[in-house]
């Protein structure tokens, strides 16, 4: 019989090895990332709707303040000259514009309330009475607020200011509210009174 050579076995060789190992490696770290973009888009996701929320939630706010609004004419007993306005537009102690309107309230009737914007947060002020004395309750509404214009529709024309000369018990037929926000932009809100 003759000898027959050794059979040599067949393996994977150092080289075929380290490639084999840098494709896994590679696919892992690929996998990784794709995992760990998803938990950050679902977060970011997550953070984006709450905030949204948050908007939502203040607009209604004022959009059912507003809608309650009354002027003293239309109340029992007229105000007198030296009344406070049914809504005055004035700039609060830190510089930021600050609304305040008179409100029906279910439990206390008639009663003032305000939008006043500081350090970057829209609040919302509520008084015991019809008239601004003393301070007002304050309710943080929204935050990261980089401006908010209230502009006023009478008459058909766009007024920058209210009340508008001696009208002080005059209400505007529309209040337009401009929120300028750090991370959505311009929001505008029109809020029909009649």
């Amino acid at each position: 019989m003759s000898a027959r050579p050794p059979r040599r076995q067949r393996g994977l060789t150092l080289i075929e090895l380290m490639v084999a190992l840098a494709i896994f490696a590679v696919l892992g770290v690929l996998s990784y990332r794709a995992l760990a973009e998803v938990g950050t888009s679902r977060t970011r996701l997550e953070e984006n709707f709450e905030r949204w929320r948050g908007i939502g939630r203040a607009m209604q706010r004022i959009d059912t303040d507003l809608l309650q609004v009354v002027a003293p004419a239309a109340e029992a007993g007229s105000a007198s000259p030296q009344a406070s306005p049914a809504m005055l537009l004035t700039r609060a102690a830190g510089g930021g514009p600050e609304l305040q309107f008179l409100r029906l309230d279910d439990t206390r009737g008639v009663r003032r309330v305000g939008y006043r914007l500081v350090d970057g947060r829209l609040d919302w002020l509520r008084w015991s009475g019809r008239d601004a004395f003393g301070e007002p309750a304050v309710e943080p509404l929204l935050d990261k607020v980089r401006d908010v214009r209230w502009r006023f529709l009478s008459g058909g024309n766009r007024v920058d200011a209210w009340p508008p000369g001696e009208r002080r018990g005059a209400l505007p037929e529309a209040v337009i509210l401009e929120l300028e926000l750090a991370d959505h932009g311009t929001l505008t809100r029109f809020i029909a009174l009649r």
